[in-house]
């Protein structure tokens, strides 16, 4: 039976047009994802992403948060044996090292920023979080594990990871996380004798690493 008409002409047209539209909608979304969060040039971090176009080297005040300590949901290991779970964190060695760590921050933003008491307005507010924290040597909390048959000659690669908020009063201006202890090993030759040697080898660098990225970008 016969249409009168060539499908060819009539059909195909319409399915050019409605995977034209569907395309510029795709492009569309994926333009405005990119203006509300762009992935900036990382540095020496994993990964910078920004919220805005302010270049964060126009603020000339930092507010540097208290450091907290956030293990999310990674698994603490239990027993000396379990080799996959994190080594566990005393709350009093949190609380020392993100001390630490806070007074490294305020020494290399002091270095280029006039440092304020509370987050404002023209304010660079920096909120870090401690992801994972490594001793150097057996700690107490390690002491405590099952199975646990420790000496203060046991030696571990330690170090930290990081995540940074930058915000200016509640809104969101950017997020930077660095994984240090990935490529942490015991064969670069590096002394440790200190019970958090690499944790506090890593503040250092980390805190003049994220100053000077700040400054020039």
């Amino acid at each position: 039976m016969g249409y009168g008409f060539d499908v060819k002409d009539t059909v195909y047209p319409i399915v050019r047009l409605i995977m034209t539209l569907s395309l510029k909608r795709t492009l569309a979304l994926a333009a405005a994802t990119l203006t509300l969060a762009s992935v900036a040039h990382a540095g020496p971090f994993d990964t910078v992403t920004l919220e805005t176009d302010t270049p964060l080297s126009s603020y000339e005040k930092v507010y540097i948060a208290p450091v907290t300590v956030d293990f999310g949901d990674q698994r603490i290991r239990r027993s000396i044996r379990d080799i996959r779970g994190l080594r566990p964190v005393s709350e009093r060695d949190q609380a020392r090292k993100s001390g630490d760590l806070a007074e490294d921050l305020q020494r290399e933003f002091g270095k280029r920023y006039i440092l304020v008491d509370a987050p404002g307005d023209d304010v660079l507010t920096v909120e870090t979080t401690l992801t994972q924290l490594v001793s150097t040597r057996p700690t107490l909390a390690d002491a405590r594990l099952t199975n646990a048959n420790l000496s203060f000659q046991t030696v571990y690669a330690g170090g930290a990871n990081y995540q940074v908020t930058l915000r200016e009063g509640e809104q969101v201006i950017g997020v930077i996380e660095d994984n240090q202890t990935r490529n942490n090993n015991l064969n670069d030759g590096r002394p440790r004798v200190g019970i958090w040697q690499d944790a506090d080898r890593s503040f250092n660098r980390f805190s003049r690493q994220l100053a000077r990225y700040i400054e020039k970008n």
